[in-house]
């Protein structure tokens, strides 16, 4: 005895001290993750705009084994308490990033869509978190719920339904449930998906299945029951009718004894393959058509009246399918349990509640109809897992109705203050475009005077809106592109009138910008196609005024050839020659003699007051034209000149009075140069303040500093040059980039503005 209590201390520290080194390691190695639930599939045309909608979780999730690891020495009931008691305690299978109600790390975020091989960055527009937001359209959770009537459930029967309804009863806004009921072969009773208005009716459903179907044999193929029910509820989605509507997230719910004697899948690693298959999307896993749509499982426990061995693998299996590591659930209930349902569902909704809704401009996408996403951070502390596992998905939109990225605002605000489009004139549409630098990419097409756009078109009707860009394309009346860059494009205008909508003040032009390469237009309907200020032809004065002059020379010179040659007898005679001193030859001069020519030209005067003797050296007087000219005696006093208009806001660039910062300005982000700051632009993060992931940008590629004002930019002998306005630079020379210039570092093109 003595020796069994000798013995007895060191085996329970040794316990505590495996504990502990567990927690420990779990905190010390765990980092946080992100991981994107949901890409929108439908194309949020805001204003024109193309804004795609993620649904991003960022945690550091938890182990099962370690929530629970203070209940190993429980058995019976008590061991199932303690569970269950472990798992519901708050946040005990994760840790959201950062402080509690942070905010979406978004200065740090990089959403990334690969286009023709390159990460093409999208720019980040706003985040809000998934529990403010539960009232928004299409923030809602569409729940699968299955529910376990074989026999074997016994009399936890109705406090499965009674967690059902607890589910169904939470539901708001746009969520939408299907609850099945399956036996030991099948599904036997289906809802069909029902939307949160129809949640009693859901409720009724449930009710009104009041007893379980009786077992058939001592094995039941569980896992594959329930993978043929999540398969055939969420690929239904796409086709659930019109009065349900398809909500951001999804999730599904298996209540369940977890029995399936001794089915080879349903056990502790078939439940994990069951979760790994949820946490793909694809349901079924080669259907590459659907968009993806990572699935949480919560998986609730009621544990069977069976030999040990098979309760043992349906606890494993059960637990299996709980993938916590995006919001999946594990607990266990107990006959008689069954109120626990509002506190499962509050965990559970907590978890969600803490998801970020985050916007991006995705200005350039994939041709094809399947699209591969990124999602990075840089910077934070600490570190962040990205997600790369959305490769090839469609996003369920035709990329040809995604619209190009024009900046409308800055658009209108720079054609109004060149005084309008005119027909044969040039004018800049501004944007973020994506035909890197490829003129022949660019089109315009004028809207004819009199033509209106369509008022609105259907989302979900891609071929209307292709048959409407088509009608808008091949009306012929086609500007000319002159220059284009991924920020900007030029264009003459066709020297039509019928571009004109309206007339004076009222006057405008509507185009669609058309790229023949993506088959992407602008925006098309009335609310989105891009409206400028337009104005006639302009009055030219030039030519004008050039005639005018014409002519006055003209009689300038019918006036000198009149005046020099058309007279008669009288004239005085020509002055003697001028030698060099100034003086008449011999002498000359006198009282009666003409006085001597001015040696610079101009008569000099006369001493009795006579008329000065003609110049023949000298130019003839103009004669006294219009005021107009300012010729004559009296010079016409110049119009006061008309103010300037104010220039807007110029993303792109425009002449600031005295810089005291740069800003460039593109697809790879903003950077901001100061006085007395040399920064390198290249791949090398550890010498470059720029950072460019570019595989053609070299380690160091440039420099760049604000000296007096004006920005300097030097190559560092990079492999494929640095541009301003389209002239590589020498290298190892400081090369001034004024205010509005483009800079381009091998392939990747910033705007320069000077503040």
């Amino acid at each position: 005895m003595e020796v069994a209590k000798l013995k007895q201390p060191p085996r329970v520290v040794a316990w505590l001290v495996g504990v502990v080194v567990l927690v420990v390691s779990a905190v010390v190695h765990a980092a946080p993750e992100a991981h994107i639930l949901r890409v929108d599939p439908r194309a949020a045309n805001e204003n024109g705009a193309p804004i795609l909608t993620t649904v991003i979780e960022l945690v550091q999730t938890k182990r099962i084994s370690d929530a629970t690891v203070n209940c190993v020495d429980d058995r019976g009931s008590s061991y199932y308490r303690c569970l269950s008691d472990s798992l519901e305690k708050p946040q005990a299978l994760y840790q959201p990033f950062g402080a509690a109600n942070a905010a979406f790390p978004h200065e740090n975020a990089l959403f990334t869509v690969k286009v023709e091989g390159s990460d093409q960055p999208a720019k980040y527009v706003s985040h809000t978190k998934w529990g403010a937001s539960l009232n928004q359209p299409g923030v809602g959770t569409a729940w699968v719920i299955l529910v376990d009537a074989d026999a074997r459930i016994k009399d936890g029967f109705e406090d499965a339904k009674q967690i059902a309804n607890a589910f169904i009863g939470s539901m708001s806004g746009s969520d939408i449930v299907n609850v099945m009921f399956f036996n030991d072969r099948q599904v036997v009773k289906d809802s069909k998906w029902l939307s949160a208005a129809k949640k009693g009716q859901a409720q009724q459903f449930v009710s009104s299945v009041t007893s379980t179907w009786a077992s058939q044999g001592r094995n039941r193929s569980l896992g594959t029951i329930i993978k043929e029910a999540a398969t055939d509820g969420f690929k239904s989605l796409g086709n659930v009718g019109e009065d349900v509507k398809v909500p951001l997230h999804q999730a599904m719910v298996v209540i369940s004894t977890g029995y399936g004697g001794a089915d080879a899948l349903t056990t502790g690693p078939g439940g994990m393959q069951i979760s790994k298959y949820m946490t793909g999307g694809r349901f079924p896993e080669e259907n590459t058509a659907l968009p993806k749509a990572p699935v949480p499982v919560i998986s609730i426990f009621f544990p069977p009246k069976v030999y040990d061995e098979y309760r043992q693998n349906s606890l494993e299996f059960m637990r299996g399918l709980a993938n916590t590591e995006i919001g999946g659930f594990f607990t266990v209930v107990q006959p008689g349990e069954g109120a626990r349902g509002n506190t499962i569902v509050g965990s559970v909704r907590q978890r969600f509640s803490n998801m970020h809704i985050v916007k991006w401009r995705v200005s350039c996408i994939e041709r094809g109809v399947t699209q591969t996403f990124g999602l990075v951070f840089k910077e934070v502390k600490p570190p962040i897992l990205g997600d790369n596992t959305f490769k090839d998905v469609p996003v369920g939109i035709d990329p040809t109705t995604w619209p190009l990225d024009v900046d409308t605002q800055y658009s209108q605000d720079m054609a109004k203050r060149q005084g309008g489009v005119h027909p044969n004139g040039t004018f800049k549409l501004y944007g973020n475009f994506c035909w890197g630098g490829e003129k022949g990419r660019a089109e315009v097409y004028f809207l004819p005077a009199g033509q209106q756009a369509p008022a609105a078109l259907a989302g979900a009707d891609v071929e209307k809106a292709k048959r409407t860009q088509q009608q808008l394309i091949a009306m012929g009346m086609k500007g000319r592109a002159v220059e284009v860059s991924d920020t900007y494009a030029e264009f003459e205008a066709p020297d039509k009138e019928k571009i004109l909508h309206g007339s004076g003040e009222q006057a405008v032009v509507r185009l669609v910008v058309y790229d023949n390469k993506a088959s992407r237009t602008s925006g098309v309907t009335a609310d989105s196609i891009v409206q400028l200020k337009g104005t006639t032809q302009p009055f030219p004065i030039l030519w004008v005024l050039g005639g005018l002059f014409g002519v006055v020379v003209i009689l300038l010179l019918i006036v000198v050839i009149v005046r020099g040659g058309g007279k008669k007898g009288g004239a005085a005679p020509p002055p003697a020659p001028v030698i060099a001193g100034g003086m008449p030859p011999y002498g000359g001069g006198g009282y009666g003699a003409a006085p001597a020519p001015s040696p610079y030209g101009a008569p000099a005067p006369s001493p009795y007051g006579a008329a000065p003797a003609p110049n023949p050296y000298a130019a003839p007087p103009p004669a006294a034209p219009s005021p107009e000219f300012m010729y004559g005696n009296q010079p016409a006093q110049a119009p006061a000149p008309m103010p300037a208009a104010a220039a807007p806001p110029n993303p792109y660039g425009g002449p600031p009075a005295a810089a005291s910062r740069a800003t460039l300005q593109g697809a790879a982000g903003v950077f901001t140069v100061v006085p007395g700051v040399e920064m390198r632009a290249g791949r090398d993060g550890a010498q470059c303040g720029i950072l460019l992931t570019e595989p053609r940008v070299s380690g160091v590629h440039a420099t760049v500093r604000l000296d007096g004002g004006q920005l300097l930019v030097r190559d560092e002998n990079s492999n494929n040059g640095t541009h301003v306005n389209g002239t590589r630079l020498s290298a190892g020379v400081w090369t001034p980039a004024p205010n509005g210039s483009l800079v381009r570092f091998g392939p990747v093109e910033f705007t320069v503005r000077l503040e």
